[in-house]
């Protein structure tokens, strides 16, 4: 007896037992557990009396004689099923079924008809409209009974099937967020490293990522977008650490053979990043961003549409900020010395468009406070 109990029986009957004793310990088996509640629905109060006679035993059956009745009652109760009758004068089961889908929390709410029609039709068209199941009147007990049990076994699987991917997906929603900001750090750690290298262009990628960032919210970029353009212009000098300190930090000029090493940073950078499954485009910027709009940059002297977006969009922000800020071999130069270049390089060094953009920006920054050294003038 104590295996059966633990294996879900409500209860247990000694056997010989008088017709009695067996129906009250029934009766009792099924009020000691929490009863479902079952919404009926129909115009017939007789209709209605049956109902509650059939279905009392072993559910908590509300009634409701009118569609309207019918919708207050799901709106304020939340029934676990409503057995809703199809012919109603007035608001007809179908229209009924209808508008409770409408209130919300119960779109998903089971619905059993109740119908004298015999026909593929009429049995068509409830299924059509979202019904769960019907049943013919008149009906047997003991298949109705049936019917509407396995309807509730299929809501409450529906139920906790449903339950169970929201906890898988806000695990996994989760975990993305976690792997996520791992790799910001990781990103900013990196970039951080890259301007380590050179004093004087600390603060550089992250200065470029900003600019980046902020032209992309003037294009209309998604957020999404913005954040992929915010991470590969952190990094789109990666390649540089590669690149000996003795030249990156030279005050002259560069030799031939010294500015070829410079200029390998792109396909370093490339090399570095293309491994990255989960932002593929991260080496995007740092392959093509020396690219010129007129096809004379480096390293694959790609030119216009050809040469990626968010690769335009860094080649102008990462000149920017290199003229507004300090370097090994010059000083930062004038803002409107800046803005001069960035506009006589429209349509040849950079895409006229994005410098556009950054034109704006340099005119609204009246205090320079975008520029690396904060002095413009």
């Amino acid at each position: 007896m104590t295996e059966a109990v633990r294996l879900g029986a409500l209860d247990f009957i000694r056997k010989p037992a008088l017709p009695e004793t067996l129906i009250r310990s029934v009766r009792d088996a099924l009020s000691a557990r929490e009863k479902e509640t079952i919404l009926a629905v129909d115009d017939e109060p007789m209709n209605l009396m049956a109902t509650e006679e059939i279905f009392g035993i072993r559910y908590h059956i509300r009634t409701a004689s009118s569609g309207e009745e019918a919708l207050r009652e799901v709106e304020e109760r939340k029934p676990e099923l409503v057995l809703l009758d199809l012919h109603m004068p007035g608001m007809d089961g179908l229209e009924v079924m209808a508008r409770i889908r409408e209130i919300e929390g119960c779109e998903n709410l089971p619905v059993v008809f109740l119908t004298a029609d015999d026909d593929a039709d009429t049995e068509a068209e409830i299924f059509k409209a979202g019904a769960m199941d019907f049943i013919r009147k008149p009906f047997v007990m003991q298949v109705a009974l049936q019917r509407i049990r396995h309807v509730l076994e299929l809501k409450h699987l529906q139920d906790s099937m449903q339950e169970e991917v929201d906890r898988k997906t806000e695990a996994i929603t989760e975990n993305n967020r976690k792997i996520q900001n791992l790799s910001k750090q990781v990103i900013l750690a990196l970039a951080g490293t890259i301007d380590a290298k050179d004093p004087y262009t600390k603060g550089h990628s992250s200065r470029v990522a900003d600019y980046a960032l902020e032209m992309a919210k003037r294009m209309n970029k998604s957020e999404r977008e913005q954040t992929e353009i915010y991470s590969i212009a952190l990094l789109h000098d990666v390649g540089k650490i590669g690149i000996p300190l003795s030249i990156i930090n030279k005050p002259g000029r560069l030799t031939p053979e010294e500015y070829e090493e410079i200029k390998s940073h792109t396909l370093r950078g490339y090399d570095i990043l293309k491994t990255i499954s989960e932002l593929p485009e991260l080496s995007v910027g740092a392959r093509w961003h020396h690219e010129r709009y007129d096809g004379n940059g480096y390293p694959d002297r790609k030119a216009g549409e050809d040469i990626p977006e968010v690769a335009r969009i860094i080649c102008v922000a990462d000149c920017y900020d290199a003229m507004s800020s300090d370097r090994s071999y010059r000083k930062a130069l004038p803002q409107q010395m800046v803005r001069s270049e960035i506009e006589n390089g429209r349509g040849t060094q950079f895409d006229p468009d994005i410098a556009r953009i950054m034109l704006k920006m340099i005119d609204e920054d009246t205090d320079y406070k975008m520029r690396g050294d904060t002095d413009g003038k």
